[in-house]
């Protein structure tokens, strides 16, 4: 698979850093996600921290929040810990300008992944396969506790059935990162991924409405050179002309980028991935909406869900 990194265990790069953290000393969940390359993954470390096996023997209760509180979870024990490792408190908080380490000897890894988006993001063809696609291949992922199950329903645009469905369970590596999802989704999906003939591929996320232009449908279309929709239930980026429409165009400085289809009270946040255009885009979501939700998604929405409930029952 070019192009991209999905073998990355973000979960035990988190390990190694709170690892790292001395004696007498703290981080917070901020500093660590710093040293990853981005800030913005502050709250998955904490997730991460938080859903550990008591088998994990790290020193958790060295990682508090940015105001020298220690994390809710055991708080009275971190606290007596923390006081007997001799770090300084001011009440119940750390004194962080007199404990704080940040000089983690760990790979900035976010930084290199943003630099692989730019580049998927100068390589997205935004411009239709010839023909018009017989099919669509709905794609969504359901988690539970370290597990992934993706599922892909193929839909026959002429008689509105699913002629094929298919799922892919496997470990989840890389915790839920705002603009970072194809590391966390990919590993899942790749088996399930092929260019089909006369298919367009649907992925429950962002195609080029996102902050370098390169969202899960586009990184999935490039890396794997099929054509692709992004339809997210949310915006990530950019501005919707009217809230209020059932369909509005979605600008990115200035350009039409996306745009949005409203049934009722939910909508959906349309742009294209790779191989397609944004008319097309919003034709093929238009025409498979149900209850704001694209059909094959729905499917495949709801297929992933059941084989993650069988699997935990």
């Amino acid at each position: 698979m070019p192009d991209c990194d999905t073998k990355i265990d973000l979960v035990d790069m988190i390990q190694q850093a709170v690892s790292m953290i001395p004696e007498g000393q703290v981080s917070t969940y901020g500093d660590i996600a710093k040293a990853l390359g981005d800030v913005r993954a502050a709250r998955a470390v904490g997730g991460v921290l938080s859903n550990l096996d008591d088998s994990v023997k790290i020193p958790t209760h060295r990682v508090v929040y940015s105001t020298g509180e220690v994390g809710q979870r055991n708080n009275l024990e971190f606290r007596n810990i923390l006081r007997s490792e001799g770090v300084p408190f001011s009440d119940k908080r750390v004194r962080l300008n007199a404990a704080r380490f940040v000089n983690f000897d760990i790979e900035p890894i976010l930084i290199r992944l943003r630099e692989e988006q730019k580049n998927i993001a100068g390589r997205v063809i935004l411009d239709d396969d010839p023909g018009d696609p017989d099919n669509i291949a709905g794609l969504d992922v359901s988690y539970q506790e370290d597990d992934a199950f993706a599922a892909i329903c193929i839909m026959d645009r002429r008689t509105g059935n699913f002629i094929e469905e298919k799922t892919h369970r496997c470990d989840v590596k890389f915790p839920y990162i705002p603009t970072y999802l194809t590391y966390r989704e990919l590993p899942a999906l790749a088996p399930l991924l092929e260019d089909i003939p006369d298919t367009i591929y649907m992925m429950d996320g962002h195609g080029v409405l996102h902050p370098r232009g390169a969202g899960i449908a586009c990184q999935i279309g490039v890396m794997m050179g099929i054509p692709i929709i992004g339809a997210a239930k949310a915006l990530l980026v950019g501005e919707v002309d009217n809230m209020e429409a059932e369909q509005s165009a979605i600008r990115m400085n200035g350009s039409i980028m996306g745009c949005m289809l409203r049934q009722g009270r939910k909508a959906a946040f349309v742009s294209p991935g790779n191989r397609t255009s944004l008319s097309r885009a919003v034709k093929l979501c238009s025409e498979t909406l149900n209850k704001g939700i694209p059909a094959p998604l729905k499917r495949a929405h709801d297929l992933a869900n059941k084989v993650r409930r069988e699997a935990y029952s």
